[in-house]
């Protein structure tokens, strides 16, 4: 073998050796391709897949503090994460998009036993209340594991989706009915819906057109207040945020007959490209002064017989393909409807710390999670492996090429004598 060949075989090893440790890496992100979910079960889930996972350790910590000269009463109702997987106890249909499990919870500062509440949608609040004196402080302390799935139904065979019952509860909750910000039995609204779909197409298509011209309809405007506007306001000034986006969408499926819900909660990064690592970090506060880090969020859910419910985000899938898939960087806290906070003159969009008195009062407050990676299940990063392996062929064509060009010059220099 002459030292041509064996430099380039050098090189082309070296190569290899550059690139297999990203084409075979551990066998967690390996292994997802082939523990991809596409079955039927007996829970009313079938043919979604799990693409990949993160799992986070997630802290709440609230404290108030009552400043005020004279008692003030207060009444507290708190989020939880939702626990959503075909077997838990509280959702039905559901895929896991969140697999949540409380690992601790303390209240200190309450005069009354705390207790669960759930409400007609399934969600589940803390709640709890105290007259305070001076300078007394109320607090909450818990910690969850969250496992979010970036879950896919790319591959559904029409053949499979079900008849709708139209008397489940879920028509009379997520569909039948006109109301505020859903407008669903307005004719503009109606027409622009069966524009948009063909009288043939099964609900995860008409879903799929919907979610995309809601995307390229609306114009985000992140100057908004955080008052809802909802779907009419949007399809008539043809701009909106999160919100508007989820409820133009929704109310344009429930037109259709197929019943759509929001989801509410917020996101760990606006970045969709984000690769959580193990022992990141992330710290969202909001307080007193009305000033928040959290990124609140909306998007949508939407049933389909013997598949369950499906998710899609309108307002992400104007810069990717957000329609029938949700991600692992989303929290969930509520689902179904607005969720004002009562008796506050400051309502929100997006599921806060609910604080309600009954006499006005100084107070100071904050209300801060803690996330932090504590596992990954993650594909490879395919973009990173290309640059890798392009810029090392590179590298090996320039080396090869001036490998020849110095022979060259060698035997120039030769036949000079």
């Amino acid at each position: 073998m002459n030292n041509f060949k064996k430099t380039f075989l050098i090189l082309a090893l070296l190569l290899v050796s550059i690139g297999s440790p990203f084409l075979f890496q551990n066998n967690n992100e390996r292994q997802l391709q082939d523990d991809n979910i596409n079955l039927s079960s007996s829970d009313g889930v079938s043919n979604y897949e799990i693409l990949q996972s993160v799992t986070y350790e997630v802290e709440v910590n609230f404290t108030l503090t009552h400043n005020s000269p004279a008692s003030g009463q207060y009444w507290f109702q708190f989020s939880r994460f939702d626990d959503r997987q075909p077997d838990s106890r509280l959702t039905h249909f559901v895929p896991p998009y969140q697999e949540s499990e409380l690992l601790f919870s303390k209240i200190i500062g309450s005069s009354n036993t705390p207790y669960v509440l759930q409400d007609r949608f399934n969600n589940t609040y803390d709640v709890f209340n105290n007259t305070l004196t001076p300078t007394e402080t109320i607090t909450l302390s818990q910690k969850y594991q969250l496992k979010l799935n970036e879950i896919s139904f790319a591959h559904v065979n029409a053949s499979e989706i079900g008849v709708y019952d139209t008397s489940n509860e879920m028509f009379d909750l997520y569909c039948n009915h006109s109301v505020l910000y859903y407008e669903r039995n307005n004719t503009n609204l109606i027409a622009t819906s069966f524009s948009i779909v063909d009288p043939g197409d099964n609900p995860i298509t008409k879903a799929t057109k919907i979610c995309n011209w809601v995307s390229d309809y609306l114009t985000y405007d992140d100057t908004l207040p955080a008052q809802e506007k909802g779907a009419l306001w949007a399809y008539d000034n043809k701009r909106g945020d999160c919100s508007e986006y989820s409820d133009l969408m929704i109310t344009l499926l429930r037109c259709q007959g197929i019943p759509a819900r929001k989801v509410t909660g917020y996101v760990i990064s606006n970045n969709p490209s984000l690769r959580p690592y193990v022992g990141q970090q992330w710290d969202f506060y909001v307080n007193d002064q009305e000033v928040s880090t959290f990124l609140g969020h909306a998007w949508v859910e939407y049933y389909v017989p013997n598949i369950g419910w499906i998710a899609s985000d309108p307002t992400w899938n104007s810069n990717g393909d957000y329609a029938n898939k949700v991600d692992y960087l989303r929290i969930n806290l509520n689902v179904g409807a607005w969720f004002p906070i009562p008796m506050l003159p400051d309502e929100s969009e997006f599921p806060n710390p609910c604080i309600v008195y009954q006499t006005l009062s100084d107070k100071t407050y904050q209300y801060s999670v803690k996330v932090t990676v504590i596992n990954t299940n993650l594909l490879p990063d395919y973009t990173l492996i290309w640059i890798i392996i392009i810029s090392s062929a590179a590298g090996i064509i320039i080396v090869v090429t001036l490998i020849v060009a110095s022979k060259r010059r060698k035997k120039r220099v030769k036949w000079t004598y």
